[in-house]
């Protein structure tokens, strides 16, 4: 018998009790998770912009379609730090086409 328990692995046989370390999962790159959904929906014929705006609006994962397992893939990325990460980036875009402006101080 195999036990889980906080990444470790317990084996169990007959009087036998050893305790093993289970591999560490590689660490998945959220971008290419994100990547890989928009690349699914737009296969199935969807638009993934509309998908994922309604799933980062509601937080619900029926709007990402279920083509490809697409809507099992969002689920392994943080709705938060996708938001973050997504305006972090616009920001990074406009201030590439606008030039970053220094803001100024308030002496209120």
């Amino acid at each position: 018998m195999i036990l889980e328990n906080n990444g470790r692995k317990i084996i169990i046989g007959g009087n036998i009790s050893e305790e093993i370390e289970a591999p560490e999962k590689e660490t998945e790159d959220p971008k290419e998770i994100l990547y890989n959904i928009c690349q699914t929906i737009s296969e199935g014929g969807y638009n993934p912009i509309s998908q994922l705006v309604g799933y980062i609006i509601s937080e619900d994962p029926t709007h990402i379609s279920n083509y490809k397992n697409a809507r099992t893939l969002i689920g392994r990325i943080d709705r938060d730090d996708l938001l973050e990460d997504m305006v972090q980036t616009y920001i990074e875009s406009l201030e590439n086409q606008f030039g970053k402006k220094e803001t100024q101080e308030n002496d209120d």
